[in-house]
């Protein structure tokens, strides 16, 4: 093989090797999926109320904590126990509770936000069938930066001491 040839054989292999492999160190890490994001993203104090005499409605509460610098929103739920999860509101007009559906709910950088009874909460809308104490409600919270998680919601008897959920007033 003529010396010309091995010198652009080694460049060429030289050339393909370095193309194969990370550059600088912005290029080693992983590139960030949104299972990776949605992992910072901590759901504490998750449950559902049971569906008491036959309800079809019931209400989802968690606290989401976000520990990045960056902010991010819940935008959708969905769950295998019912067609339809939405996201609501509470506000006092008056002496007039009223809740509705909101698009979002904003989880602050390094803050959190709590979903419970009388205020933000989800709405398990047309329950396939009845929440038991003892089960689990599972939801696929999407976020807007962090993408999708998986959270399981134990179902339990709502405490004594807090006013009647939205869904009991449905």
């Amino acid at each position: 093989m003529p010396r010309a040839n091995v010198i652009a054989f080694v460049v060429a292999a030289g050339l393909a090797l370095a193309a194969c492999g990370p550059t600088s160190p912005a290029a080693r890490s992983a590139p960030e999926t949104s299972s990776n994001a949605a992992s910072r993203l901590e759901v504490t104090d998750a449950w559902a109320s049971a569906t008491p005499n036959g309800a079809n409605v019931s209400g989802g509460y968690l606290t989401i904590t976000n520990p990045t610098a960056e902010a991010d929103a819940l935008i959708a739920v969905a769950s295998p126990r019912a067609p339809r999860v939405e996201i609501h509101e509470m506000s006092m007009d008056g002496n007039v509770m009223r809740m509705r559906a909101v698009e979002r709910i904003e989880v602050p950088a390094g803050g959190s936000v709590s979903l419970a009874p009388g205020g933000a909460h989800l709405m398990f809308i047309d329950v396939s069938a009845p929440l038991a104490v003892g089960e689990d409600a599972p939801v696929t919270l999407t976020f807007e930066r962090a993408g999708a998680m998986e959270v399981a919601l134990p179902v339990r008897t709502r405490p004594a001491d807090t006013r009647p959920a939205p869904h009991e007033q449905h």
